[in-house]
């Protein structure tokens, strides 16, 4: 799971940098940008507190746990940028084209097709 990208990706899109957004959740930096740079530490970590910036971040813990979230194309651009500041204009020109994250609906096991919320009309 990708879940840090997700984290790194969502935060970018909505403007703030990493400092900003600890100081919202009230934790320190160094351990919010565990959250972002080492896969696997949001599995790991305390989960009232994952729980806590998921919704700060507009994502659905459910969701998140399910692993029904993907990067889209701009989210990967973003997030292989090894930035801890504020967004780059580029990053903010991708960014206002396309949401970072996109929501899985559902996955037909017989065809692997993935379904997503935009598919649905």
């Amino acid at each position: 799971m990708e879940g840090h990208k997700i984290i790194k990706a969502m935060r970018i899109y909505l403007g703030m940098s990493q400092r900003e957004a600890a100081e919202k959740l009230g934790i320190y930096l160094s351990v919010y940008q565990k959250y972002e740079n080492i896969p696997g530490f949001v599995m790991r970590a305390n989960f009232t507190r994952v729980c806590k910036i998921l919704e700060f971040m507009h994502l659905d813990p459910n969701k998140f746990f399910m692993e029904r979230y993907e990067l889209t194309e701009a989210g990967y651009e973003v997030t292989a940028r090894e930035t801890t500041g504020s967004p780059t204009n580029q990053q903010k020109r991708i960014l206002r084209e396309c949401c970072p994250v996109r929501y899985i609906r559902s996955r037909n096991r017989i065809t692997e097709v993935t379904i997503l919320s935009s598919d649905l009309k």
